[in-house]
């Protein structure tokens, strides 16, 4: 072997290690990039375009359950009203769940218990509630870290006493 040849398996060898360091910084970027995405969840009814055509005035509350499902909750303001919600929410890796879309299909009732029409609702038309949130709020003042250390020291402090 000569030293041409020693030199250039030399810069074969540097090519190759430059192209798999490439390669597994392309790997480890969109593992990362994936990781970002976030996750997408659906809650509630799947609404399908059939199902909610078949919905017509005059239908019985027992051919509206037949056709949706049982309501996700019923209303009893001027007649009764079922409500069927749909939600989507996205959570990104390091964040809350964000509300990107929701649905609520309301059939109205009239005094017959048949259906006066149905109405269809989104995200434009209201306020976003979170049904469940997690979180009670609580009334009254909010101890710092330090003021529940020391408040917890003068407790125990008291106790040791008696």
């Amino acid at each position: 072997m000569n030293g041409t040849d020693h030199i250039c398996k030399q810069q074969l060898v540097g090519q190759m290690g430059s192209r798999t360091t490439r390669s597994i910084i392309l790997c480890v970027a969109a593992f990362l990039l994936v990781g970002c995405a976030g996750q997408v969840d659906r809650h509630g009814h799947l609404f399908t375009d059939v199902n909610l055509q078949q919905i017509q005035p005059g239908m019985s509350q027992d051919q509206v359950r037949l056709t949706l499902g049982t309501p996700d909750t019923k209303g009893t303001l001027d007649g009764d009203v079922f409500y069927y919600i749909s939600s989507t929410r996205k959570t990104l890796p390091a964040g809350r769940p964000k509300v990107i879309d929701r649905k609520v299909v309301a059939v109205y009732f009239n005094n017959q218990q048949t259906v006066k029409e149905v109405g269809h609702y989104g995200l434009k038309d209201g306020k976003i509630i979170d049904f469940i949130d997690g979180e009670t709020p609580t009334y009254g003042k909010k101890l710092t870290a330090l003021e529940q250390l020391f408040g917890n020291i003068a407790n125990r402090k008291s106790l040791l006493q008696q």
